[in-house]
């Protein structure tokens, strides 16, 4: 019976099979998009921590993304205490143990009353410094760093530190403040890691400072739809101006791929009425909007009918279309409705889990999703002949985060019936046979789990029969794995050699012996010398 319809599924497949999918109106959390909350350190001593309940109610709100402002207050004059970086890394595990990502900013004061509104230029560059390690070592929950330091709520604005940064128009800084200014954004961004993008509050910062663009710098907006041209986001000439064309295609731009965050100030009808917000919301390509400021406009959204229509549409929003599949080509078509494009690398996969066995094999079918559009069609087109072993199975779409492993942080389209929550997996719902493959080498992964589960693999060592010979044999080539970072290499019958360290989804993540970048996981490791390729799995805790 299993022969049979395996030859029926081989019989389809070279026919050809098409699905399509149904778009569904549900609200749900996707990683890095939607409305967020704000919250705090606090700025006295006593440090305010995140509670894992309170990430919880945002979850249920649809949220993904939290902002924590790090208020600095105590230390304008000395460095940051390690109790406090300690805090922050605490902060940073109950985000990441919630299932989402922060937007982070440093400040030193929350009034434009304060006695001390920030530190001097020396010191926040030694700050920026200490918080480095923190920051990298929390990368993976950290959806940006949002240039604060300079002024009160590190808005960049009302600073003590006139002198150095000027007063708070920026049309009135003097060269020496402009450099001054970009010190502390240089610091900034050497002293963080490329995957976590950086925001300004104001084109005049990127226009000037990266006359060429920057291709890691976003904007936040804190006056959106405000007067003033959202109180200096844009450079205007009286209350109401619109911005120049020239600075609306800038912005336009700048924000394809990176982020366009913030949050309202004032009640400005008719730019805050719901249609204006929701076309400047989609023109200028919006992915987060704070949820606690201003709630008059909150209110007047949900009154009128329009923050339904937020909820959905902030950042990405993908749909599949259809699928196909013919002479093992799998073809996937989707289109994105959201008034953003992601901003954050992260590769497509499609997974092939076999009817019989349930094994999981993963194939890349796109290595950046950045290249997704809106408002464009988006063709997926991969051969699976050769990939995986002949065989039945089912298909699904794999939108993983590249650097954790909870489902919480995969992609979800928005379709009726394809959402596997347990493995944060799309399913196609097609069932294919893959025909005439030779394969030597598949792809192979292991399911995604909610939480880590290590497990010591079970190894069958291959049985060798030592043939009889007239001449010493050479012994077979031997990997080892010592200390948890370096492979010891016994055994070659040549000087010249070469090492490939993979991970269980196909990718290439080393070229020596040196492990010790590598984070924990499961690998294959892969020695070839004299045209012979000698393979090993290895966990690194």
């Amino acid at each position: 019976m299993k022969k049979f319809l395996l030859m029926l599924l081989i019989a389809v497949a070279a026919h050809g099979q098409n699905q399509t999918y149904t778009a569904s109106t549900e609200n749900f959390p996707n990683p890095e998009r939607g409305f967020y909350h704000y919250s705090s350190s606090g700025s006295t001593s006593n440090y305010s921590f995140i509670s894992a309940s309170t990430l919880s109610s945002y979850r249920a709100q649809n949220m993904s993304v939290v902002q924590r402002i790090f208020y600095l207050t105590q230390f304008t004059a000395s460095p940051i205490s390690s109790a406090f970086l300690a805090n922050m890394q605490t902060d940073f595990n109950t985000i990441r143990n919630a299932g989402m990502k922060v937007m982070i900013r440093f400040a030193y004061s929350q009034s434009e009353t304060a006695a001390v509104l920030d530190a001097s230029k020396a010191q926040m560059l030694a700050h920026i410094q200490q918080v480095a390690p923190v920051i990298n070592a929390n990368k993976d929950v950290i959806a940006m760093y949002q240039y604060g330091w300079i002024g009160c709520w590190g808005e960049n604005y009302y600073t003590s530190q006139v002198a150095d940064f000027g007063n708070g128009d920026y049309t009135q800084y003097t060269t020496t403040q402009w450099a001054n200014r970009k010190e502390v954004l240089d610091a900034m961004i050497n002293a963080t890691p490329v995957e976590i993008p950086i925001q300004v509050r104001y084109l005049q910062y990127k226009q000037k400072l990266y006359p060429s663009g920057h291709n890691r710098i976003g904007f936040y907006n804190d006056a959106f739809l405000g007067e003033w041209g959202d109180s200096g986001m844009f450079l205007v000439n009286n209350v109401q101006s619109a911005p120049s064309t020239t600075d609306s295609s800038y912005l336009i731009a700048q924000t394809e791929n990176l982020p366009m965050t913030g949050e309202t100030n004032q009640v400005n009808s008719p730019r805050t009425d719901c249609s204006n917000a929701l076309l400047e919301m989609n023109k200028y390509n919006w992915s987060l909007i704070n949820k606690d400021y201003l709630t008059d406009n909150i209110t007047n959204w949900v009154t009128n009918g329009c923050f339904t229509d937020m909820e959905k549409k902030l950042g990405y929003r993908f749909e599949l279309m259809n699928a196909s599949f013919l002479n093992n080509t799998l073809t996937v078509k989707l289109q994105n409705i959201g008034f953003a494009n992601v901003y954050k690398s992260r590769k497509a996969f499609v997974v092939l889990r076999n009817t019989t066995t349930g094994t999981e094999y993963s194939v890349e079918i796109s290595n950046d999703i950045k290249g997704w559009k809106k408002a464009a069609a988006i063709q997926l087109t991969k051969s699976l002949a050769g990939l995986v072993p002949d065989g039945s199975y089912q298909l699904y779409l794999n939108l993983p985060d590249p650097a954790l492993t909870n489902p919480l942080f995969s992609i979800r389209c928005a379709n009726t019936g394809t959402w596997d929550a347990t493995k944060g997996y799309n399913n196609l719902n097609m069932t294919i046979a893959v025909s005439g493959s030779t394969v030597t080498d598949p792809v192979v992964t292991v399911p995604v789990v909610t939480t880590p589960v290590v497990t010591t693999p079970v190894v069958t060592t291959p049985v060798v029969t030592t043939p009889v010979v007239t001449t010493p044999v050479a012994l077979p080539v031997e990997i080892l794995f010592v200390s948890n970072t370096t492979l010891v290499i016994n055994n070659l019958p040549s000087a010249s050699y070469t090492v490939k360290v993979y991970n269980l989804n196909g990718q290439l993540r080393a070229t020596s012996t040196d492990l010790t970048y590598l984070r924990k996981g499961y690998y294959v490791v892969k020695v070839k010398c004299n045209g012979v390729t000698t393979t090993k799995n290895i966990y690194k805790q």
